[in-house]
């Protein structure tokens, strides 16, 4: 198979400061949040723009940032923004939706302020919750939720 090459077209930006984290999308594409009121978490697809670096495309395999895991790992067993391509996906709390602004207001995300922002889906158990997850041994003890997670020692999983 060849490989293709795509077109993507950002729908706004993420917002990441002092004043909290929003998602800011352009006014063209305010309306579209129509019925996402009563949705309590969103998974949004962001582009990791400020690591877009061609060499660091070709990595495929990392010295693991992980203190418990192997040694090496390839790049899709982490969550690295080391990548081929520089796609990023979080889910976040909902905390207000102004759909006449095209703005909303979100508990966190971990990305860079003015990350350009590529699609927003509604989070739903049915489809993006797994009841029982398969995680290798080194990552078991993690938080089994993204609510407990904030309260994890993170600082003490990483080698950096």
């Amino acid at each position: 198979m060849e490989q293709k090459t795509f077109t993507v077209q950002t729908i706004g930006h993420i917002e990441n400061g002092e004043q909290g984290a929003f998602i800011q999308l352009l006014p063209k594409y305010a309306e579209a949040l129509e019925g996402l009121e009563g949705f309590g978490h969103l998974n949004i697809i962001y582009w990791l723009d400020k690591l877009d670096q061609p060499e660091m495309r070709e990595i495929l395999q990392v010295a693991s940032p992980y203190k418990k895991a192997p040694d090496v790992l390839g790049i899709f067993a982490t969550r690295s923004p080391v990548r081929p391509n520089l796609l990023a996906l979080s889910t976040v709390g909902v905390l207000e939706l102004d759909k006449g602004n095209g703005r909303i207001r979100v508990d966190y995300v971990d990305a860079e302020d003015g990350s350009p922002l590529l699609d927003i889906k509604p989070y739903t158990p049915s489809e993006d919750r797994v009841e029982t997850p398969s995680v290798p041994e080194w990552s078991a003890h993690w938080p089994k939720n993204i609510e407990t997670s904030g309260d994890f020692d993170w600082a003490d999983e990483f080698n950096f």
